[in-house]
């Protein structure tokens, strides 16, 4: 079985096997990895619940922001790999907001510590 359908099988299989929220885009590649999932949800609280429920389906997870170049959207982002092994990448985006973002310059991308998804998962929590 060539890279493409493993990749394929490993990213249905892990669909079919969790309640996820909705995704707006799967980006499956052969050449490049890691699998791309574009989430579908809105607002800062919602992206973080997304992503806060697929960090509870993958292994060795990480997050990580970064605010566009125009300086106007910030796309947050966990890493990890399903229970099989497969490299995933989830992301949201979000409007930027000085209060929530301060020391994210336009075009930077900066780590960040998974716990702050669950502060920005309830509406009114701000500041990375």
């Amino acid at each position: 079985m060539n890279r493409l359908m493993i990749f394929l099988d490993a990213i249905r299989d892990h669909l079919d096997s969790y309640q996820l929220p909705p995704a707006a885009s799967v980006d499956v590649n052969a050449w490049s990895s890691p699998i791309t999932v574009q989430l579908d949800v809105d607002g800062l609280a919602a992206v973080a619940r997304a992503l806060l429920v697929w960090s509870q389906t993958l292994e060795d997870i990480s997050a990580r922001l970064w605010r566009l170049v125009d300086g106007k959207w910030v796309h947050i982002s966990i890493t990890g790999r399903t229970p099989c092994g497969i490299p995933v990448l989830v992301f949201g985006v979000v409007r930027f907001e000085p209060s929530t973002f301060p020391d994210l310059p336009a075009g930077a991308k900066q780590d960040m510590p998974v716990y702050l998804l669950r502060g920005w998962s309830t509406p009114g929590e701000v500041a990375a």
